[in-house]
């Protein structure tokens, strides 16, 4: 590995790490994220039950409510990625650390581990709570992992955009909602297959590209949106 990728990949852990430890100190999004998870799982849960005997009615309605709930918990904490800079000031140091690349590849990682873990507590639990049996594990598995991939990345490069503004949450919502909305179909198509027993090969190739062009559209507009 050369010297600049090495230090490259060094300040994206660095910033990986120094998000990790704040988070930990405070644990805001950590608690925002599982409370309005499980909040909304539970009211869903006991709302709908386990809609009836109809195994395709309830293949087709339930992976649309569970990225749902796993939509409203990221727009619920990831917009603060870059909030905790712009409010303790530290912004102008975080600039002068780390290139912007592998800052954006930091805080990137630090909202797919987030993302991850609520995917990993909500997804068992609105299986278990639905009783929703699942025809393919692994296509289930990777349609969350590919849609947790895409909406992490593109979450983090609109909290990026709203970072400096006023009213976070309400920019992230009207700026990520044409950025998410193709992705959301293709989860929700993949996961409906993957519940039924269906291909869901086209859809999670659709994801993988949205995921990738996601990373390299984040990667070549963060440098122009962090040092505007």
């Amino acid at each position: 590995m050369s010297r600049a990728a090495s230090t490259w990949l060094s300040e994206a852990v660095a910033v990986f790490t120094k998000d990790w430890r704040c988070e930990l100190r405070t644990r805001y999004a950590l608690n925002t994220v599982l409370l309005f998870a499980l909040t909304t799982l539970v009211v869903v849960s006991v709302a709908l039950g386990p809609l009836g005997a109809d195994q395709q009615a309830r293949g087709a309605v339930l992976p649309m409510l569970l990225w749902l709930i796993l939509l409203f918990a990221a727009a619920a904490g990831l917009p603060r990625v870059f909030g905790h800079e712009e409010e303790k000031h530290t912004a102008t140091a975080l600039r002068l650390a780390a290139t912007p690349s592998a800052l954006f590849a930091g805080k990137l990682a630090f909202s797919l581990v987030l993302f991850f873990a609520i995917e990993a507590l909500t997804a068992p639990l609105f299986l278990a709570m639905m009783q929703l049996p699942v025809a393919h594990p692994g296509r289930f598995v990777a349609a969350l992992a590919a849609g947790g991939y895409g909406l992490a990345a593109a979450s983090t490069l609109v909290a990026a955009i709203v970072g400096q503004a006023r009213g976070q949450s309400t920019l992230f919502a009207v700026l990520s909602f044409p950025v998410l909305l193709p992705l959301l179909l293709l989860a929700i198509a993949a996961t409906r297959a993957a519940v039924l027993g269906g291909d869901a090969g086209a859809e999670l190739t659709q994801l993988v590209l949205y995921d990738a062009s996601m990373t390299i559209v984040g990667l070549m507009l963060f440098p122009v949106i962090w040092n505007p």
